[in-house]
């Protein structure tokens, strides 16, 4: 494992220094593809306290909306002409966010900002990487809620971008023609799922991912059942309690689907565009997402949007809690970072134009809900497809829930603790009692580190 990771490492500074150049760019896995185009920054910056023109690297993830990283650029070329900064602007496709800051920092080369995976970004406060951004923070009227993706260990280190909340999505044409209607519970939704299942004609029931890829999608799905079944992984006190009949009841559950062929096989190497890309191509008829799926149906399959409709998640009875899990893209700025009071500036300065902000929001088609106060009552949120989203948001659990919000909750999450648990189980059919204790050990690692 250790070479493994030295192995990516180096390749992750190999492609690194080959992108040295200033510009804006696309960090890809291939070099002898990455565009090098260089980004229109103004040639006269203006020199800092020690002599030297300001400048900024910024690395944003690839979002499936390709509209977006052209809006943030268009910002940060303004802000760039604006303030005499020298800005580097790199987009780099999400699934590779981690393992590529892993290997800037190991190389000191770490951006001076990212946005990403408020989970992904969150776990280098652990290493004492990221900046308090106390001082950003309060100068942004955030919600309420969007502030329980601000604080860590009572100190704010993300600057929260926008609400990702979930929603599921179901073929109601196919549902409708076997007589079923929306499952009330996961054993609803199992046996409803048995019922429609057609492998031999390529078709499954459940697209639930299983993938350890470094996204969220898989993690967030196990741990929404175990809450559902009445487990928690760590309580609100920051007590490790995953090791219970509750918790086990769940990852049997779950494994079940997938040893009984109601998701398709690969669903256990999937990443975060799989279960996008199955629904979209009519291979499943459930999923849970983002709004990204509801976006492409709109733009290239009118047909299957309308046959799809967005239910509430199901829950273990039908007198307990549902829970819905999401998450937040967030600001992170490196302290480690040459220049992370430029960084800062920019953070400030994009959320001082809410109305562009707003576009920002609106332009994601519903996959982004806003996390400052003032746009909740536009005609956008007040369509049909919309406005599910927007509830959705101001209900949304941290995926961590209910540990408390500081760094080591994640790192479990973002190292796919429940993820790579199932995996032993339904992957390598080690007993569910053995994958949980190997659970219960993997936090006890990280809590205690």
């Amino acid at each position: 494992m250790k070479m493994r990771k030295l192995a990516a490492y180096v390749l992750g500074i190999v492609i690194i220094v080959n992108l040295a150049a200033c510009g804006s760019k696309e960090l890809t896995n291939n070099p002898s593809t990455t565009d090098n185009t260089a980004v229109d920054t103004n040639t006269e910056n203006a020199p800092d306290a020690s002599g030297e023109a300001k400048k900024l690297v910024f690395w944003d993830k690839s979002e499936y909306v390709d509209t977006y990283n052209d809006l943030m650029k268009a910002k940060v070329d303004e802000f760039a002409k604006a303030n005499n900064v020298e800005v580097d602007y790199v987009i780099v496709p999400s699934g590779d966010l981690k393992q590529k800051l892993s290997a800037a920092i190991e190389s000191g080369n770490q951006p001076d900002l990212i946005v990403g995976d408020n989970t992904v970004v969150a776990e280098y406060i652990e290493t004492n990487q990221l900046a308090d951004v106390t001082d950003v923070i309060e100068g942004i009227d955030y919600k309420k809620t969007a502030l329980n993706y601000a604080v860590f260990n009572n100190n704010s280190y993300l600057a929260p971008l926008s609400f990702t909340a979930p929603g599921m999505y179901i073929r109601k044409d196919i549902w409708g023609a076997a007589g079923l209607s929306a499952p009330a519970t996961w054993e609803e939704l199992k046996e409803q799922a048995a019922k429609i299942n057609d492998p031999e004609n390529g078709f499954y029931a459940l697209g639930l991912p299983l993938g350890a890829s470094g996204g969220g999608d898989a993690e967030t799905f196990v741990r929404t059942v175990i809450l559902d079944f009445g487990g928690e992984l760590v309580d609100e006190n920051g007590n490790i309690t995953a090791n219970s009949p509750e918790t086990l009841e769940a990852l049997e559950f779950i494994a079940s689907l997938y040893e009984e062929g109601l998701c398709p096989p690969d669903t256990i190497s999937w990443d975060d565009s799989g279960n996008n890309a199955a629904y979209l191509a009519g291979t499943v008829g459930l999923v849970c997402n983002s709004g990204s799926i509801i976006t492409s149906m709109q733009n290239e399959n009118t047909e299957l949007l309308a046959n799809t409709e967005i239910i509430q998640y199901p829950s273990a009875t039908q007198d307990s809690v549902s829970y819905t899990l999401g998450g937040a893209n967030v600001f992170g700025i490196f302290e480690t970072g040459a220049n992370t009071d430029v960084a800062k500036d920019f953070v400030s300065y994009y959320f001082s134009d809410t109305d562009y902000y707003n576009k920002m929001v609106e332009a994601m088609g519903a996959m982004w809900q806003p996390v400052i106060n003032g746009y909740d009552d536009t005609d956008f949120w007040a369509e049909e497809g919309h406005i599910g989203w927007l509830k959705n948001s101001e209900n949304l659990y941290l995926t961590t829930h209910p540990a408390p919000t500081e760094s080591k909750a994640a790192v479990a999450f973002a190292n796919q603790v429940c993820t790579k648990a199932m995996q032993e189980i339904v992957v390598n059919g080690t007993d569910p009692q053995k994958a949980l204790d190997d659970l219960e050990v993997s936090l006890r690692e990280i809590y205690t580190e």
